[in-house]
């Protein structure tokens, strides 16, 4: 009889850890608590009933946690410093009369509860309509991916085991992670600007306006589709994967996970990461810095306050290199347009400066005049005479176009690729400003070309069309005399600036706005019309290259910075580009 006591005394404790653990998950992501939760279930660990209370109530009392802060928010600095994000200044805007359908998507769409039920408190929404909304869609969420767990669960652990819970913890924690850093806002976004009938739009994918848009000196784009390439909707986490896999492979193989950082021996990790971009311009050869667009460099003072004392010496730099406002700012360490802002006076300079990091150095460069854009990727080996142009993109910035009755907004929401990054053009990433309110409620006119942002990333949106079928005699010349002009370089991107596509290949009427060591991949690849299984090809190819380069100048001498070195240089990156201002 006591044993029998003990035992439901045990199974009791048990029982309350478990639920206890239900219920503080959900505060970090449902869905991990709900995984679990089925994962308890299938083992007889706890009773349906107890994990579905202990997970409802989770969720329900995570929401209203969210909706407190987002109220301490408005009231407290030190929570509004820590909180506040352009998300939330322009989700209060599109909230409007749409809140069942916004809080209902917001469930639904990974990433995005985090700054729509934040909005909701930081806006005052009535806490009854709040309450009500997230009770009704957790209990529907709740039942129906607990169900489909369970199933799943129930199926397949008896045939592979452990290992397929295991499997799917870590990608459920793979995909939250990068949901977590750009979540997909363009649903919510169209559902705000017109209603339930947007859920039609987006499973129909609305032909863009492509044919109309033209870029001055670059090729039409009516041959090139405005989707969204199944290598951009891949996860960058997952994609990068299987070259993560060969990576290592070759760095056994050739004893050195570091190799290709000797690519380019006289620049910090090989252009892999975490290099100062001045570095490669300021090498260039005076024969040859004809084709460099002017800059000057400057390091932010380490004083916080110090920004007008910064703007006084960023004019005196200016200046000294014959640079004037309109200018270009941008990171001296940078990655894929991170920090990168047209400026057009000094106040607005001094706000810039402000933003970014103290002690970091910047470059300031005068913006080229010329439409077309392109990356030009070079290779030569060590030891051999000439070197060749591997691949050249025309990368087309994100555009919609006009028509004379429709706002900027919803032409955005209209077209396949820019409604793919609308968080971008709407403001709501942290690390992009986007288009003002005011302007995305303005209607252009019929036939206007909208440029949405001053950089051509395809991290907002940027379309890339392979242009190997440009590469002339004369431009490889060209690009092996700049890259001779840069000591020990062998491998590298230019981001370059050009007039006309007949100029181009000519290997004229071009300035450079940007190099890339290393770490610049053939950008070709996210051409849509390029299938996934020749992207991937490339880019195999791409760091078997880098690799052989690496063994070859090691074979010359240079020493190896390792593996710890490279990946130090990547951190460094990484933690500047949460930093810096957002690009324009």
């Amino acid at each position: 009889m006591l044993e029998a006591v003990q035992r439901l005394i045990d199974i009791g404790h048990s029982w309350l850890a478990e639920c206890t653990a239900l219920f503080l998950i959900p505060f970090v992501h449902e869905d991990v608590a709900i995984l679990g939760g089925s994962l308890l279930v299938i083992e007889h660990r706890l009773p349906v009933l107890l994990a579905l209370s202990s997970l409802f109530a989770g969720m329900v009392a995570s929401d209203l946690a969210l909706y407190g802060l987002g109220v301490l928010a408005v009231r407290n600095r030190f929570i509004r410093d820590r909180l506040a994000s352009p998300a939330i200044d322009r989700l209060g805007h599109w909230l409007g009369g749409h809140l069942p359908a916004v809080m209902t998507l917001a469930r639904l769409i990974p990433g995005l509860m985090f700054p729509v039920y934040l909005t909701c408190g930081a806006y005052r929404v009535r806490l009854v309509t709040f309450a009500t909304i997230t009770t009704v869609t957790a209990a529907i969420y709740l039942v129906v991916v607990f169900g489909v767990l369970s199933a799943f669960g129930t199926a397949v652990l008896s045939r592979i085991g452990y290992w397929s819970w295991i499997v799917a913890i870590g990608i459920l924690l793979m995909a939250v992670a990068n949901w977590s850093r750009s979540p997909d806002w363009r649903l919510l976004l169209r559902v705000s600007s017109r209603g339930a009938h947007a859920f039609v739009d987006t499973i129909a994918g609305p032909a863009g306006a492509g044919a109309a848009v033209t870029h001055r000196g670059m090729p039409k784009l009516d041959g090139l589709p405005r989707r969204v390439a199944l290598a951009e909707r891949i996860p960058v986490i997952l994609f990068y994967v299987p070259l993560g896999i060969q990576w290592l492979w070759l760095g056994l193989r050739h004893g050195d996970l570091s190799l290709p950082a000797l690519a380019n021996p006289n620049i910090e990790a090989g252009g892999l990461w975490g290099e100062s971009k001045s570095s490669y311009l300021d090498m260039v050869a005076a024969d040859q810095r004809r084709w460099l667009a002017p800059y000057a460099t400057m390091r932010r003072s380490r004083d916080p306050g110090s920004a007008q004392a910064d703007v006084t010496r960023a004019q005196a730099a200016m200046q000294a290199t014959g640079l004037g406002f309109p200018v270009v700012v941008k990171p001296d360490i940078g990655w894929r347009g991170f920090g990168v802002r047209l400026v057009q006076d000094a106040g607005a300079l001094a706000t810039y400066l402000a933003a970014f990091p103290a002690g970091e150095a910047l470059i300031l460069q005068r913006p080229v005049p010329y439409d077309g854009e392109a990356g030009v990727l070079y290779a030569r080996l060590p030891g051999e005479a000439d070197g060749r142009v591997i691949s050249l993109t025309f990368r087309y910035f994100p555009t919609v176009v006009g028509d004379g009755q429709t706002m900027l907004r919803d032409l955005i929401l209209r077209d396949q690729r820019t409604a793919w990054k609308a968080g971008s053009h709407f403001g709501l990433e942290s690390l992009h400003s986007g288009r003002s309110i005011h302007d995305l409620e303005h209607v252009p006119a019929e036939g206007e070309v909208v440029r949405l942002s001053f950089i051509g990333s395809n991290r907002v949106g940027g379309l890339y069309r392979d242009a190997r079928e440009h590469i002339t005699p004369a431009l490889e010349r060209r690009f092996d005399a700049i890259s001779k002009a840069l000591p020990e370089f062998y491998y590298g991107r230019y981001d370059i600036r050009f007039r006309s596509t007949d100029e181009l290949r000519d290997g004229e009427a071009f300035e450079i706005i940007e190099v890339n060591g290393a770490g610049g991949e053939s950008i070709n690849v996210w051409d849509p019309k390029m299938p996934l299984g020749q992207v991937y090809r490339e880019l195999f190819d791409q760091q078997r290259l880098l690799f052989e380069i690496g063994r070859r100048n090691r074979g010359r001498g240079y020493a190896s910075v390792g593996a710890w070195s490279v990946l130090r240089s990547q951190w460094r990156q990484h933690r500047l580009i949460l930093r810096y201002p957002p690009s324009g």
